[in-house]
């Protein structure tokens, strides 16, 4: 629901107004290339990605020009935690563009991450160092004060400071190249109003702090959240691969726990530790300033003016932090998401926490445990006991599937403080009714739903247990169209995941290894074994 918050005017004027449309991506491009071309650039090409929110321009003045990679992330728009701020949301997987956040903002190909506010026909260009949010979570918030929007409408430029205590610039589109061939310097320069600056620290979370071990903020700014009585406090959800745990948690995480500061997500896998979960000591990155310049270890690249030191911090974990969050505002509900809890050593990673886990029937934890002597520190600076129970406003949600390889066995003693939730094979199929696979053997596609039902139902009647079986999202919809992705993922799985020791009960031939499947496959010959009905094909697909 659009609410009323905090707007810049074309004058330079703060109103209070609901937020205006964000640009599309046409819109964008005409702003990046105008704002360019005002300044006497020439746009030698530029290409456009809606999905991954890229826009990859090359661009030249005189003798000078650059690679850019621009980053338009949703949505310029209402912050939910101050009505005096704007985000943009970082909502793609830091692994598509991590070769780009990682560019040095000084050489000849640079990462733009941006974002846009426009308003009586007039806009705004936001601009965050990119490198200050590498290894971001999904998704990930990154933060601007309207103050500053309203100092780039009415002055050109105005900057506030983000949750990383980085520069955030905002400036004019005409400012653009100018942005572009300053911004190493903009991004660690005050060059507007000092009071405006220090406007942009109120009520900000020190992120650099929860580096160190201070963690984020402990007072959330946004109304709250009610959760149905009927949610389970601790849950783990499982069943077949691919059958929409995570997507059905999420959707249970947008409805209830909408704003980031309210809940946290983590994924364990074998070497996923109790210090990592909870919080240990770590080294962490400390900075003194210097008179001259520093190289990086190139010996060519400028590092800045600030030599890094190796200090020894307490880093908090996502639950200790999360705890701490829940203690200081309970009347706000949090939630903790755990994917793939089998995949690490569970009750080694929660250790003396595995404790709280037993709760009355208010939610509230039966027991009290006295947390490692660095943790007690930790609860002790933010004015917390250091014997604590597990509040009833936090929740610990999960998934799992026993199908994986690798996976480690859950004790009944920590099993019988969760609920089970199963999520049936099938449960989701309508989501995936109009889906197609390709296959070679049979020269057309068939509908993906039927291919699952074919090999599932061959694979039951041969006592293949449930959870190896197919979801109706274990192949994204864009895969099934490759017969490569057949090849390399689902055929992969089929052979060396589910009939690993019995082959001869899916495959024809002799030998059936994958190596022999995947060169008969390539060649169209049949690699199913007798009796799987595939149904019609679509000659056309």
């Amino acid at each position: 629901m659009a609410k009323i918050s905090k707007q810049a005017t074309a004058d330079g004027r703060m109103v209070d107004d609901y937020d205006p449309d964000h640009p599309t991506m046409q819109q964008r491009e005409t702003i990046l290339r105008d704002g360019l071309t005002a300044r006497g650039w020439k746009i030698e090409s530029m290409s456009s990605d809606e999905q991954k929110r890229r826009t990859v321009m090359l661009v030249s003045c005189g003798d000078r020009s650059y690679k850019l990679n621009v980053f338009v992330f949703p949505n310029l728009a209402y912050a939910s935690r101050h009505v005096e701020e704007k985000r943009i949301q970082l909502s793609r997987d830091y692994a598509e563009h991590k070769l780009e956040f990682e560019l040095p903002n000084n050489g000849p190909e640079r990462c733009l991450l941006l974002g846009m506010y426009t308003r009586d026909n007039k806009t705004v260009i936001s601009a965050w160092d990119a490198a200050a949010y590498r290894n971001h979570a999904q998704p990930s918030s990154c933060y601007v004060r309207v103050p500053a929007l309203a100092d780039a409408m009415r002055n050109g430029l105005g900057q506030s400071i983000d949750g990383k205590n980085r520069l955030v610039c905002c400036f004019q589109p005409d400012l653009l190249a100018y942005y572009l061939e300053n911004m190493h310097d903009l991004h660690e320069k005050v060059v507007v109003d000092q009071n405006l600056i220090k406007k942009s620290l109120d009520g900000e979370p020190d992120e650099a702090a929860a580096s160190a071990g201070g963690g984020l903020t402990d007072q959330v700014g946004v109304p709250p959240n009610a959760v149905p009585a009927d949610l389970p406090r601790n849950r783990i959800l499982y069943g077949a691969p691919g059958t929409g745990k995570s997507h059905r948690l999420d959707n249970e995480v947008s409805a209830f726990f909408g704003d980031e500061m309210l809940y946290e997500r983590v994924t364990f896998h074998p070497d996923y530790t109790y210090g990592q979960f909870v919080g240990a000591y770590r080294p962490v990155p400390i900075y003194r300033k210097v008179s001259g310049a520093l190289l990086a270890a190139d010996k060519v690249t400028d590092a800045g003016k600030h030599e890094p030191l190796i200090d020894y911090a307490f880093v908090p974990g996502p639950f200790l932090r999360l705890l701490v969050r829940a203690l200081k505002n309970p009347e706000h509900s949090f939630v903790l998401v755990i994917e793939e809890l089998n995949r690490a050593n569970a009750p080694a990673v929660f250790g003396e926490v595995f404790q709280l886990l037993d709760r009355d029937n208010q939610g509230v934890g039966k027991f009290s445990v006295m947390m490692p002597t660095e943790a007690q520190d930790y609860l002790r600076s933010h004015g917390l006991p250091t014997s604590v129970r597990l509040p009833a406003n936090l929740y610990l949600w999960a998934t799992m599937n026993s199908a994986d390889q690798g996976v480690m066995p859950l004790d009944a003693a920590f099993k019988r403080r969760w609920t089970f939730e199963y999520v049936p094979l099938n449960a989701s199929e309508n989501v995936t009714a109009g889906w197609m696979i390709h296959l070679n053997f049979l020269q057309g596609s068939v509908p993906w739903n039927r291919f699952r039902a074919a090999i599932n139902d061959h694979l039951r009647n041969r006592d293949v247990p449930e959870d190896r079986l197919l979801g109706p999202f274990f192949m994204h919809q864009e895969e099934l169209v490759s017969g490569q992705a057949f090849r390399n993922k689902l055929l992969l799985y089929l052979r060396d995941d589910v009939v690993r020791h019995n082959p001869e009960v899916l495959f024809k031939g002799t030998p059936i290894s994958y190596g022999a499947l995947a060169d008969a496959y390539e060649k169209g010959d049949p690699i199913f074994a007798e009796g799987i009905d595939f149904g019609a094909i679509n000659q056309g697909s």
